[in-house]
C-alpha cells in the first residue's frame, strides 16, 4: 500500500503478537459477537474469528475490503462492509446483533469523532475496547481536577467507565507512527446521564477557557451575574474551573442556569 493511501486513512498495521494480546483483553462469552472499526490487514480480526465469534467489519479502504475478504474467505463467521465508519448506521446494525463487543485499532485522525459517535450507543453493547494515541487515551480516561481532563472526558464518562489497558509503543506498528499508543476498554454505565445534547455544547463552552474560572468561561453564554448566583445555588466556589467538576456536577450547574 502506498504511502499517500496510508496518509489519507491514518493507517498504521499492527503486528500479531501485539494484536492477539489485544484480542485476549476482550471478555468474550459465548454467545458474543463482535463489531470491528477499521480492521486493515486484520491482524486484530484474526485472534478474535479464531475464538468462534461471529465479527463484522466496517472498513473504508477498498484495498483493505479485497485483501480481508480473500484472507478470511474460508471463516463462516466474518462479514466485512465498505464503508467509514462515520456514516455506518451502528444503531440499526445493534437492532440485529443485540449486546455485542465493540473492537478496533481507531485511525488517530478520526479517532475522537468515532468514539464521540459511538458513546450515545454504548449502552447496547457489552463495551468498546479500542486502540488510539497514547494522548487521547489520557483524556478519554481522565478525572476531575486532573490536567488531562475536558470535554471529551466529560462526553465519555456521561456514558462510560474508562480503563487504560496497554501502552503501546511505535515499534508494534507498520509504519512506525511517531507516537505511543494505548488500549482503552470504554464500558457502559449502568446510569448514563440523562442529559439533553445542548448540555454538551454547554460542557464545550465550559472548557472553552480552561485555565479560567467557570464563570469567564460561560460568559459567552450567560451574564456573569447570572453564572456567579448559580455557582452559589449549587454550592460551587465563585473560583470553581470547568475542570474540577465531574458529569454530575456540569449537570446541576447547566439545569440551574437553564431554569433562571
Amino acid at each position: 500500500m502506498d504511502r499517500d493511501r496510508r496518509r489519507r486513512f491514518g493507517q498504521n498495521f499492527l503486528d500479531v503478537e501485539t494484536a492477539n494480546l489485544l484480542a485476549s483483553d476482550i471478555p468474550l462469552s459465548a454467545g458474543d459477537s463482535i463489531l470491528e472499526i477499521g480492521p486493515g490487514h486484520g491482524s486484530l480480526t484474526e485472534p478474535l474469528l479464531a475464538q468462534g465469534v461471529p465479527v463484522t467489519a466496517v472498513e473504508i479502504d477498498e484495498e483493505c475490503v479485497a485483501y480481508l475478504k480473500d484472507k478470511f474467505a474460508g471463516y463462516s463467521n466474518f462479514h466485512i462492509v465498505n464503508q467509514d465508519i462515520l456514516r455506518f448506521p451502528i444503531d440499526e446494525w445493534l437492532k440485529e446483533n443485540p449486546k455485542p463487543w465493540l473492537a478496533g485499532n481507531l485511525p488517530y485522525n478520526v479517532s475522537t469523532g468515532i468514539v464521540a459517535k459511538v458513546m450515545p450507543l454504548l449502552k447496547k453493547t457489552h463495551g468498546f475496547m479500542c486502540m488510539v494515541q497514547y494522548e487521547v487515551a489520557e483524556r478519554f480516561c481522565a478525572e476531575p481536577h486532573s490536567r488531562n481532563y475536558g470535554s471529551l472526558s466529560v462526553w465519555i464518562r456521561a456514558h462510560a467507565t474508562g480503563k487504560m489497558l496497554r501502552k503501546i509503543g511505535p515499534e508494534h506498528f507498520t509504519p512506525k507512527p511517531n507516537v505511543d499508543s494505548a488500549t482503552v476498554l470504554l464500558t457502559p454505565r449502568p446510569d448514563p446521564l440523562d442529559a439533553p445534547l445542548d448540555f454538551f455544547d454547554f460542557v464545550q463552552d465550559a472548557f472553552s477557557q480552561k485555565r479560567k474560572v467557570i464563570t469567564n468561561s460561560l460568559s459567552c453564554r450567560y451574564e456573569k451575574a447570572k453564572i456567579a448566583q448559580a455557582l452559589e445555588r449549587c454550592e460551587f466556589a465563585p473560583t470553581t474551573r470547568a475542570e474540577e467538576l465531574s458529569p454530575e456536577e456540569l449537570l446541576k450547574l447547566y439545569e440551574v442556569l437553564k431554569s433562571n
